[in-house]
């Protein structure tokens, strides 16, 4: 017989098993010759997961597991971007572009092993080096042939892109002459419109260029640049508004024709953060498989030429007003950082915020204008202090701060609704008005 103890440890089993286990129907034996009285098949270990696809052999195991790394990245993250916006259209194309290049690969795989680390806040390994390395071998045996073809204009056009975002202006341009000479080469832009990917690869590369030698783009677009309907889509409603109100305000500060330039400016920053954020959403999809469509990044393009216009001094006795310089800048930074989704540590976004900082502390009628545009600078001020750095972020919190405290705001929940104001106007839930300008009210700002 069983004892007490024993029906309760029974008891207490049963209750920890579920309902369906503790009632489960003994196995019926089964027939003879049935499929059931077959002998059990082992569960055999799956199949290893293939070598990484590539135009080399990796060296080692350890080799071919980053590099499975780097493409998973490169096509999930970055380059054919499964999840951003940093390349160009169409996003799914890149990776098989470079897989049939040898040195656009391993130039790509360089720059994708640098934005992961950049990503994860830490060093470039080694592997970045040996892409590199392979790219640059590659590359100056066919420079020394003459080769000039599609997977060669790529991968300068990577190398250039990397020295502009690093802020390396002589190496930079020294890419773009390369770069130049290749596309003469082809037969200029004509030559190389049979490939809209190319293209658009080297547009990208010649703005990033531009804005790191603080020069004018050099190859001439082969999109209209100024149809700004079909690359922005139609305004909304408040967004006419509020560019018609942000327009009066320059011009009246400043009798300067890039108040319209500006205005527009905002319409496309405005029409395409949207896009991007149904993108992310996903209500959206920010460009199509054909490359002969719109893609996200013509329309990025066309605001960034765009917004060159008001930064970029033609004539040095004649510059533009600084409230035009800084905004271009400070457009460029979002551009790059919220737009085309680069990393904001790139030296570029710094070197940027540097250019702003000086532009300020030189103006006399600084506090005048931080009253005046005290919603645009404050907006200016935050994109500006998630990229300067150690020495410079001081200078944008605390003329933050000083925009803030005239417009008494305190709690985090304001700050952040004021800080998007400029370009969101109707999010701006803080019973502060948005700017001092816009209804007739300056707030007076002293020197601290």
């Amino acid at each position: 017989m069983s004892s007490k103890a024993d029906v309760e440890s029974q008891r207490q089993f049963k209750a920890s098993v579920p309902v369906a286990l503790g009632r489960r129907k003994p196995r019926r034996k089964p027939k003879a010759g049935s499929k059931d009285d077959e002998e059990p098949i082992a569960n055999m270990p799956q199949q290893l997961v293939a070598r990484a696809v590539a135009p080399y052999s990796p060296r080692s195991e350890l080799e071919d597991s980053y590099l499975r790394f780097l493409i998973y990245h490169s096509s999930d993250v970055t380059v054919v971007c499964a999840r951003t916006l940093t390349c160009v259209g169409p996003r799914f194309e890149w990776y098989p572009l470079a897989v049939r290049d040898d040195a656009f690969f391993h130039s790509l795989m360089a720059s994708t092993s640098s934005h992961a680390s950049y990503l994860q806040h830490h060093e470039v390994p080694q592997d970045y080096f040996y892409h590199r390395g392979v790219a640059i071998r590659l590359l100056n045996e066919r420079l020394a042939r003459g080769d000039h073809d599609l997977g060669t204009i790529n991968t300068v056009c990577v190398f250039a892109q990397q020295e502009a975002f690093g802020n390396r202006p002589r190496t930079a341009k020294t890419h773009m002459t390369g770069l130049l000479q290749l596309i003469r080469a082809s037969g200029g832009i004509e030559g190389l419109k049979s490939d809209l990917k190319t293209l658009r690869h080297m547009y990208f590369t010649d703005l990033a260029g531009a804005i790191t030698l603080s020069a004018k783009p050099i190859l001439e677009p082969s999109i209209n640049i100024s149809d700004f309907e079909t690359y922005f889509g139609q305004p909304s409603a408040n967004t006419i508004s509020y560019a018609q109100t942000f327009r009066t305000r320059l011009y009246n500060f400043t009798n300067s024709h890039l108040s319209n330039i500006a205005a527009t400016a905002l319409w496309g920053l405005r029409n395409i953060t949207k896009l991007r954020d149904d993108f992310h959403e996903g209500t959206g999809s920010p460009d199509t498989e054909l490359s002969t469509d719109v893609q996200f990044t013509d329309r990025v393009e066309v605001l960034e030429r765009l917004v060159h216009q008001l930064w970029y001094v033609e004539d040095a006795h004649n510059e533009q007003h600084a409230i035009f310089r800084t905004f271009g800048w400070t457009c460029l930074i979002y551009i790059y950082t919220i737009l085309r989704e680069l990393p904001k540590e790139l030296a570029i976004n710094t070197m940027l915020a540097g250019r702003i900082k000086s532009t300020l502390e030189s103006r006399m009628e600084l506090n005048v204008l931080l009253a005046t545009f005290n919603d645009l600078f404050l907006w200016e001020m935050f994109v500006c202090g998630r990229v300067a750095d150690g020495r410079n972020k001081t200078f944008f919190a605390s003329k933050a701060t000083k925009i803030l405290i005239s417009r008494k705001l305190e709690h985090q929940e304001g700050i952040l609704s004021a800080a998007e104001a400029f370009l969101w106007p109707e999010r701006h839930v803080s019973g502060t008005p948005s700017s001092g300008a816009g209804n007739g009210h300056d707030h007076e700002m002293t020197d601290e």
